[in-house]
């Protein structure tokens, strides 16, 4: 009965999930097209920057969240209440000591000409961070209807503004009726930033949009008097390592990009990023998985047979997830076509070694959940500083050699996400999962075979019909050596 309830949350919250990234997709080519490389790469530097920001504020404090609402006897209402004050006063503290630091920020970072852009991202981070909680208690709370309403609202409004502000700019009105009132919108956005900064400007009102949405929340659920000290200290002590982890995920997934940027140019980082983008596809399957799992994982931690219940699930994933792979880098080079302008397609090689190192961060995340259940988060801060001590380590090899390839960081990406897996399975099945070695020699057949069936494919290229044939070739396998195995987990 669990296994069907979660596969109704799992679609759900996927549609609120992937309609958004889908969305974003459909940009991806819409950016690329209209911005110049340069012009890309500052876009997802600005990004890349904002997203080591938002993992410091964050606090871990979505998953402690999960975990004290987990525990027997806590009050939800006294748990809500504390978490979302301790987030509200950190996050308001980084507005108003970002904004008071302006002018050292645009100096260090080579935006002297815009400092508008970080207005606009003081902001989004605000209203992104801010609304974390309120989105975790929906979850929490399995209202995945209104999770998935608010997210693509949210999305939306950002489609909208862009489609309004780059129609203006490119004289599309033709588009849609727009009538001439409209257009001194434009122009006073336009008197104060460019095109890179419509799409920050879009973004801004879309996350201001989300936090009026989930502002019932925090009046029906919040409340001053419900603010318990003791608990604050105990989740702080909780999240902080959490924290430490999710800072060290930002640097694992954005440093390569700020170091192209400045040690190559900004031609080269626009394309990196743009196919690095594409390589994230896998994050959509990992993160529409992680959506319907990870409540469920927490209410699960008090069965006697948890275990059992963690191991099936994850070895699902994998089959799941190389499934997947295999069929976007099978048909990469079709796909690419469709998704960013060809000026870009520079380094597609990147795309099936990061693609395949987000799946092993996928793995390391649903691995996970052991440590954050016998409440040892501290366990994933170490293991996270192992993979960023990888990273740095591909990424000062990277800058040390003259004329290096950007390739290291990307092969970077993939060494540190699969030492991290190697870490922590060992660490867990010494201490939670109790994996059978068939398993596991079964879960390195399959990455092996996957692995190298795209690099065949991608190296060769063959004709069309003949990568469709060896692609079904492959699902047919994986479903005649895995049909029992899998089935009689879905029952």
């Amino acid at each position: 009965m669990y296994k069907k309830k979660l596969l109704i949350q799992t679609i759900i919250y996927s549609i609120g999930f992937l309609f958004p990234k889908i969305m974003n997709y459909a940009f991806l080519k819409f950016f690329t097209k209209y911005l110049k490389r340069e012009e890309f790469s500052l876009y997802t530097d600005m990004y890349a920057l904002s997203f080591l920001v938002i993992g410091f504020l964050s606090f871990g404090l979505e998953n402690t969240y999960f975990r004290f609402l987990s525990k027997k006897n806590n009050n939800k209402e006294v748990i809500f209440s504390t978490i979302v004050i301790i987030q509200f006063f950190i996050t308001s503290f980084f507005l108003i000591l970002s904004v008071n630091s302006i002018k050292y920020l645009i100096s260090i970072t080579g935006y002297k000409n815009h400092p508008e852009y970080f207005f606009m991202f003081f902001l989004i981070i605000f209203f992104d961070t801010i609304c974390i909680l309120p989105m975790a208690w929906i979850r929490a709370n399995e209202m995945s209807l209104r999770y998935t309403t608010i997210n693509v609202i949210n999305i939306l409004v950002q489609s909208i503004f862009i489609i309004y502000m780059f129609s203006f700019y490119r004289s599309l009105k033709m588009i849609f009726f727009i009538p001439k009132f409209y257009s001194y919108i434009f122009e006073w956005i336009n008197s104060f930033t460019d095109k890179i900064g419509y799409i920050f400007f879009a973004n801004m009102i879309a996350s201001l949009s989300n936090f009026i949405l989930i502002i019932p929340i925090f009046l029906r659920k919040v409340s001053i008097k419900k603010f318990n000290k003791i608990l604050a200290k105990e989740m702080l002590n909780y999240g902080i390592p959490i924290m430490l982890g999710t800072i060290a995920f930002s640097i694992n997934e954005n440093l390569d990009k700020i170091l192209i940027k400045r040690w190559l140019s900004d031609e080269i980082n626009g394309s990196y990023s743009a196919c690095y983008k594409i390589a994230s596809f896998m994050n959509l399957y990992i993160r529409a998985f992680r959506l319907g799992i990870e409540p469920f994982f927490f209410k699960k931690s008090e069965d006697a047979d948890a275990k059992y219940y963690y191991e099936e699930i994850i070895y699902i994933f994998i089959i799941l997830g190389l499934i997947f792979y295999v069929l976007i880098c099978g048909n990469i080079t079709i796909i690419i076509d469709f998704l960013i302008d060809k000026k870009y397609h520079l380094a597609i090689s990147i795309i099936p070694i990061v693609m395949m190192g987000n799946l092993f961060l996928g793995i390391y995340t649903n691995l996970s959940i052991f440590y954050k259940i016998i409440d040892k988060p501290i366990i994933g801060t170490y293991i996270s500083l192992i993979g960023v001590f990888i990273t740095i380590l591909f990424n000062i090899t990277f800058i040390s050699i003259p004329n290096s390839s950007f390739m290291i960081p990307a092969w970077g990406t993939i060494t540190s996400y699969g030492s991290m897996v190697l870490v922590l399975y060992f660490w867990s099945k010494k201490n939670f999962f109790k994996f059978y070695n068939t398993k596991i020699w079964n879960i390195i057949l399959h990455l092996l075979f996957a692995f190298l069936l795209v690099l065949y494919i991608i190296n060769n290229k063959n004709r069309i019909e003949i990568n469709f044939f060896l692609q079904f070739l492959y699902i047919i396998i994986v479903f005649l050596f895995e049909k029992n195995n899998f089935f009689s987990k879905l029952k």
